[in-house]
Parts: structure tokens; sequence; C-alpha cells
């Protein structure tokens, strides 16, 4: 895990200009804990869910829908969660929960842009996970939507000062990160990475939060979850998904790519299913119960 975060003075800086960071909301800390083992308390995870209706009625419209191929409709939790299993729960359960923390930021555009990149990101951080043969699949899916946790934050606690950093990012599409460390010293990136440490997450997630714009050990095995989502925050950047910011129209050409194998006749593919998977899926995630 990369400390250099935690000792910088970057962290001062962070708390004193954000003051007071978002909880993590209630259903998303009791689930994580819930269901880490795969013996879990079924029963006391289904009395967990049905506290929230609205994510309860998104976990049976998932569990219905074309993706998994019932024959029979699913009609209760119980058995949604056993169709979907315990990773797929919690990438929904952060996905709603994550959600519900774009909708009520208070920036309806600003933070739609950024939902609608977070969300193609995720689907494609899923995908190239499982192009690779990654064993973690659904926590690159966690990986990529958490990825950019760091501007919504910064949205809502330097409005100003960051609404001027996105409408320079837009105007000459410039990075993010360029444009962050020249006029505050930290980047989305630190951010996300401080949050997620108070959140509690696991590091591995943390640190690919952190290091998505500039990730190490590309030739580690198992590959980290950095260098997927760095490749993924560029599919969904091609998708025309989010910001107008910098791009690459190739992103086969990133060290990424290179290094795990995925060419762009490969990463095309990828980009047009989760093209797919974002038009048929989006909803399950944006509309209300």
């Amino acid at each position: 895990m990369n400390t250099s975060i935690e000792s910088n003075r970057s962290l001062d800086r962070i708390i004193s200009s954000m003051g007071d960071l978002p909880a993590s909301p209630a259903i998303v800390s009791t689930l994580m804990s819930q269901t880490t083992d795969s013996a879990a308390d079924l029963e006391k995870i289904c009395r967990t869910l049905m506290a929230d209706q609205s994510l309860t009625a998104r976990l049976l419209k998932l569990s219905n829908s074309s993706f998994y191929g019932r024959a029979k409709e699913v009609s209760t939790l119980r058995e949604a969660i056993l169709i979907l299993g315990f990773k797929t729960l919690r990438s929904l359960v952060l996905a709603a929960s994550t959600h519900s923390l774009y909708k009520n930021c208070g920036e309806s555009e600003v933070t739609e842009k950024l939902w609608e990149h977070t969300l193609a990101v995720a689907i494609a951080s899923r995908f190239i996970a499982e192009e690779i043969g990654h064993p973690q699949i659904e926590e690159a899916f966690i990986a990529g939507l958490m990825h950019d946790i760091g501007k919504l934050v910064m949205i809502e606690k330097i409005h100003d000062d960051y609404s001027e950093i996105i409408q320079t990012v837009e105007n000459s599409q410039s990075n993010f990160v360029d444009e962050e460390k020249s006029r505050l010293s930290f980047t989305h990136a630190d951010v996300g990475l401080l949050l997620l440490n108070k959140w509690a997450f696991p590091p591995a997630l943390a640190n690919a939060v952190f290091e998505h714009h500039h990730p190490t050990g590309l030739n580690q095995s198992p590959t980290p979850l950095g260098v997927i989502v760095n490749l993924a925050n560029f599919v969904g950047k091609n998708l025309c998904q989010g910001f107008d910011d910098f791009r690459l129209p190739d992103p086969s050409l990133l060290p990424s790519a290179v290094a795990l194998n995925l060419d762009a006749a490969r990463l095309e593919d990828i980009q047009n299913r989760t093209a797919e998977r974002f038009v048929s899926e989006q909803e399950l995630y944006l509309a209300g119960a």
C-alpha cells in the first residue's frame, strides 16, 4: 500500500480544505462486513437489505435482468442473493449507495457527467478483469466505481475552485491531475485514498483508486487493480461518457494495455461490450425503486 500521501503535507491541506469527508452509508459498511465470509448468515443479510426498500427493489430487478438469463421470475430477496452471489451483491449495494452520494451533491449536470463516466469505467474494469482471467472480477468493478470519488468530494467541499478546474479541463481538453496539482497541490486520487481509508476499504481497493492514473506493478501477478482501472478509464472516456477532457484514441498504446496483452482489437471488443452493457444496465443504478 502506498503511504506517501499519509505522511505528506497534502494530507493536512486536504483535511483543512475539505472539512468533514462524507461518511460511508451505514448499509454499505454493514454489508461489506457481512458478506466478506462465503459462509455468512444469509438471513441476517436479508434483514439488513430489507431496511432499504429502494435497494431491495434494485436487487430484484437486477436478478431478473437478461444478463442472468433467468427462465423463472425471481420474487424473493433470498433467491436474488443466491443468484447474484455475495460479490455481485456487494457491487450492487455499493453502486446504489454511491449513486445516492452523486444524486445528493446538488450539482446535477456536473455530477451526472461524473456518474456516467464512473459507471462506464466500472463496467469496463469488470470486462477487462474477465478478459485477462483476473481472480478479483467484482473487486475490479468496485475499484472502477470508486476511482473518481475524490472528484465528487472536491465538487462538494471546494466547489468554486473545482468548478474552475472543470472549466479549464473541458476548454483545453487537458488532464484533471495536472490541473489539480497546479491549483491545489493534491489530486482527486489523493482525496479518494483518504476517503476510502476513512471508510475502511480493503487496501487493494484504496490503492487502486490512488494509482489509477499512474499504476505500479505492471508485471505483477495477479495484476494490481490500479492497472485495470487505468486502462478502463480510457475505455470509458472513449465512449464519450463524462467530461470532455484528455482522451487517448488508441488505449492499446498505454503501458497498462501492453502489460495486460490487450491489443487494439481486443480493446475495441471490450469497449463495444461496455457500451452495450452501459445502455442496458444503467437504469438498474440510476432509476429509483
